[in-house]
């Protein structure tokens, strides 16, 4: 036994338990699988998001299935948590930058009082579409774990990546994320020329 063997070995022993785990976990149905500070599983969370209907502060109604095409960054928030009021401007910058590149960021209170709501916004000039929805709304049909927190749908509408992080380096990561979907070009439909309708 040379003296790399045993370090081979529990190399192996490590891959083999690893192989295992990933085929245990391919097993299970996508439908079961949660998203993390979700507590309903993904499929589902898929389905919520879709049908939930959402209205600005201006009135505006959004639904997420009319931003189909765009990256969607969705954030839910509260004008009580610390950490969601650092988040905000640098999401409403967030949101000015994907505006030029086919994407929006949706800042969703989950305050009981709507003027709470108004008057963060006002104070801090933001611009992003602000919905107010309450803690009864869509983020308990989530089963939200936490506040604050972030989910990503790609173009197609599907999550794409989700994030609690408010600090800068969580921040960056999520503008990494949105940034590289955003530069995903969605593909074109239509008849080209030289295509037989």
């Amino acid at each position: 036994m040379t003296p790399d063997e045993p370090k081979r070995s529990a190399r192996l022993a490590h891959a083999a338990a690893l192989g295992a785990a990933l085929l245990t976990l391919a097993s299970v149905p996508a439908r079961a699988v949660p998203i993390e500070g979700v507590g309903i599983p993904a499929a589902r969370a898929s389905e919520v998001l879709r049908r939930y209907p959402l209205r600005t502060l201006g009135g505006e109604a959004i639904s997420l299935p009319s931003l189909r095409g765009q990256v969607v960054v969705v954030s839910f928030w509260a004008s009580w948590c610390a950490p969601c009021r650092r988040e905000l401007p640098r999401l409403d910058q967030l949101n000015a930058e994907l505006s030029k590149k086919g994407g929006c960021v949706v800042a969703v209170s989950i305050d009981e009082d709507r003027e709470n709501v108004d008057r963060f916004a006002r104070l801090h000039a933001l611009h992003l579409p602000i919905v107010h929805d309450g803690p009864q709304g869509l983020a308990r049909s989530l089963d939200l774990q936490h506040i604050p927190f972030t989910v990503v749908l790609d173009r197609n509408g599907d999550v794409a990546y989700t994030s609690s992080h408010t600090d800068d380096a969580g921040l960056e990561a999520l503008a990494a994320t949105t940034r590289q979907l955003a530069a995903r070009q969605p593909l074109a439909t239509g008849i080209h020329e030289g295509d037989q309708p």
